[in-house]
């Protein structure tokens, strides 16, 4: 009887540290990345990360992973997009990005960039 008792706990053990195993840190490594919906570039981007940020990969299929964002999203990533090694941050325009709002696509962020420098050029020609 205690020899089974041991063996459940051991088994048990043994599948916590499996899945336990499965999830993994990846660190962003380009400038910034769109975490999309679903395993391809047309679907709908759900967040986006810059350089240097973690994520926590919890499934890879194909060269696809799906992260958990450090804002709590789920979505879809191109594993070239991601490095195993911490990556420093990028300097300069992190803060820009990142004030683009939840949405920040390449439109949301050209959008937000023409409205800052427009801003700034009215306000140098009063």
């Amino acid at each position: 009887m205690r020899a089974r008792f041991v063996i459940a706990v051991a088994c048990t053990l043994f599948v916590a540290a499996v899945a336990t195993g499965q999830t993994a840190t990846r660190w962003v490594d380009r400038t910034k990345a769109d975490v999309r919906a679903g395993k391809a570039s047309f679907h709908d981007v759900v967040d986006t990360v810059l350089k240097g940020e973690q994520v926590t990969v919890l499934r890879t299929e194909d060269r696809w992973l799906n992260v958990k964002t450090p804002r709590g999203k789920d979505g879809w990533l191109f594993e070239q997009a991601l490095s195993a090694n911490a990556v420093a941050p990028s300097s300069g325009s992190s803060d820009f990005l990142k004030g683009a709002g939840a949405g920040t696509s390449a439109t949301a962020a050209s959008t937000r960039a023409k409205g800052i420098y427009a801003e700034q050029y009215a306000k140098s020609k009063r």
